[in-house]
C-alpha cells in the first residue's frame, strides 16, 4: 500500500503536467488546444483523473492505517483507469486533431503510456504490469486501425505504426520482469522483519524472564542485618549480567551466634544463579544443625557434590560471630577476606584456604581462625568481581587498591563503607562494562 500511495503520487504528478501543458498552450494560442472541442474535453478528463487519484491517494492512506486489505476489484478499476486518460486524450486528439488522425498517433500525450507501465511495478504485481503493457499495445493498434479505416494512413504506414504498440507491449514485458525481482527483494525483506520481529519478540520474552529471575534472586537476600548486639552488617550483591552466581547470606544460631557466609559459583548468568539458589537452600537447612564452622562447610560441601556438573564449583567464605565479639573466619576457596583494626589501623588478610565446595565430597575443612574484634574493628568478605573490575587504561582495580579502599574508608558505618568502596571501584572502571559479579558484606564492631 505504500509503493501504491507513491504509484498513485507520481501519476498525479504527471497528469499534473500534461494539465499545466494544456492551459501553457491555450495561453499561447496554439492551434490545437485553441480548438475547444479538444481543449475541454481535454482539462475536463485531467481534472476529474487528478481527483480520482486524489481520492484512491486518501483511500489508500485510510486502508493503511486501518490494516484493512486492497480488494482486486478495487485493482481492476485502477489499473482500467490508468490506461483510460492517455487513451482518452488520444482519442480526443485522434477525431480533433488539426494535423489528422495519422498525427495523433505519435502525439506526445503518447509517451504517457510507457510511464503508466513502468509506474504500475509499484503495484508489486506482474500480472497486473504485464496486463496493462499489452492493453496499451491493442488500444494503439485499435487506434491504427481506426485511422487506416478511415483512410487517413496508407498500407506503407502500418509497420511504422504498428511498431509503438509492439514497443508497448515490450514495455509492459520489462516492466512484468522488473516487478517481480522488486517483489522478490520486498518479500526477502518482509521475511526479514517478520524474522527480526519474532526474535525481538523472544528475546523481550527471555528478558522478562530474566527479570523475573532478578527480582527472585534479589528477594533471596537478607532484608534486614541480623540482630546481632554489638555488631554493624551490611551486605550488598551486584550481578554482571540479570542474575548472578553470588549470594551473601546470614543466619542466627539458637544460641545466639549469627553465621555470615558469602559464595561465588563459577561464571555468571542464569545458570550460576540456580546453582546459587540451590547452594542458598543447603546452606540455610544446614545452619540450625551445625556447632562450628568446620562442619557447616562440610555438610553443605556433601550435599552440592552430588548436584554440580563437571568443571562446576563453589567458593565460600565464613564468618560465626558470637554476642562476645569472637569471630570464627573459614574459607573453602574463597577469599581474601580483609580484617581492619581500628587501633593500629592495619590491615590482615585471609586468602582463601581449602577446597572450593563441589569439588571433593568428604572434604575435611580446617583450620579455623578465631580472633577476636573490638569496637572499631572491621571485617571485609567480597567476592573477586571487585578485584577483577577492569579499567580501560589501567587493568584491573586489584587487591592492593582493594585494600587501600578498606583503609580509607573503615571508619564509616557498614552501609556507607560499602556503598564508598563500589563507588570506588566503580569510578575506576567507569566506561568499561562490568565483567563478574560483585557481592560484598562488610561486618563492624561498636560499642555494646
Amino acid at each position: 500500500m505504500e509503493s501504491e500511495t507513491w504509484r498513485l503520487a507520481l501519476i498525479g504528478s504527471c497528469l499534473a503536467v500534461v494539465l499545466v501543458t494544456f492551459l501553457v498552450r491555450r495561453a499561447a494560442d496554439r492551434a490545437m488546444e485553441s480548438d475547444n472541442l479538444i481543449f475541454y474535453p481535454g482539462v475536463t478528463l485531467l481534472g476529474i483523473a487528478l481527483i480520482a487519484l486524489a481520492l484512491s491517494y486518501a483511500e489508500i492512506r485510510w486502508r493503511a492505517r486501518t490494516g484493512r486489505p486492497l480488494p482486486l476489484w478495487r485493482l481492476l478499476v485502477g489499473a482500467t483507469l490508468d490506461v483510460a486518460v492517455p487513451f482518452g486524450l488520444m482519442y480526443i486528439l485522434h477525431r480533433r486533431a488539426p494535423d489528422g488522425e495519422l498525427a495523433a498517433l505519435t502525439a506526445p500525450v503518447l509517451f504517457l503510456l510507457p510511464i503508466v507501465i513502468l509506474l504500475s511495478v509499484l503495484r508489486l504485481h506482474v500480472g497486473f504490469t504485464i496486463a496493462i503493457g499489452l492493453l496499451a499495445a491493442v488500444g494503439h493498434w485499435l487506434l491504427v486501425a481506426d485511422t487506416y479505416r478511415h483512410g487517413h494512413a496508407q498500407t506503407s504506414d502500418l509497420p511504422y505504426l504498428l511498431t509503438y504498440g509492439f514497443a508497448l507491449a515490450l514495455t509492459g514485458l520489462a516492466g512484468g520482469v522488473l516487478t517481480h525481482i522488486v517483489r522478490g527483494y520486498i518479500k526477502d525483506a518482509v521475511h526479514e522483519a517478520h524474522a527480526a520481529e519474532q526474535a525481538a519478540q523472544q528475546l523481550a520474552g527471555v528478558e522478562k524472564e530474566l527479570d523475573i529471575a532478578h527480582h527472585i534472586q534479589k528477594g533471596l537476600l537478607p532484608a534486614e542485618p541480623p540482630p546481632l548486639a554489638g555488631f554493624e552488617i551490611a551486605g550488598m550483591a551486584r550481578p554482571a549480567a540479570h542474575a548472578g552466581g553470588d549470594y551473601y547470606d546470614w543466619q542466627m544460631l539458637a544460641d545466639g551466634r549469627c553465621l555470615i557466609a558469602i559464595a561465588d559459583v563459577t561464571g555468571h548468568g542464569i545458570g550460576p544463579a540456580l546453582v546459587m539458589a540451590v547452594c542458598r537452600a543447603y546452606a540455610r537447612a544446614t545452619v540450625p544443625t551445625i556447632h562450628n564452622a568446620e562442619e557447616f562447610l562440610a555438610r553443605v560441601n556433601n550435599l552440592v557434590s552430588y548436584d554440580l556438573t563437571s568443571g562446576r564449583f563453589i567458593t565460600m567464605a565464613v564468618a560465626l560471630i558470637s554476642p562476645e565479639g569472637t569471630v570464627d573466619i573459614l574459607s573453602a576457596g574463597h577469599g581474601p577476606t580483609f580484617l581492619y583494626r581500628a587501633q593500629d589501623q592495619q590491615i590482615r588478610r585471609f586468602n582463601g584456604d581449602g577446597l572450593p565446595l563441589g569439588v571433593m565430597p568428604d572434604e575435611a575443612y580446617t583450620p579455623t581462625t578465631q580472633i577476636t574484634l573490638h569496637p572499631g574493628d572491621v571485617i571485609v568478605m567480597l567476592t573477586d568481581g571487585f578485584m577483577e573490575r577492569a579499567s580501560a587504561d589501567q587493568g584491573m582495580f586489584g587487591i592492593e587498591r582493594l585494600e587501600q579502599a578498606v583503609r580509607s574508608n573503615a571508619t564509616k558505618p557498614a552501609a556507607e563503607m560499602i556503598a564508598a568502596i563500589d563507588a570506588e571501584v566503580s569510578a575506576f572502571g567507569a566506561g568499561t562494562a562490568q565483567g563478574d559479579d560483585m557481592t560484598i558484606v562488610v561486618i563492624r564492631r561498636i560499642e555494646a
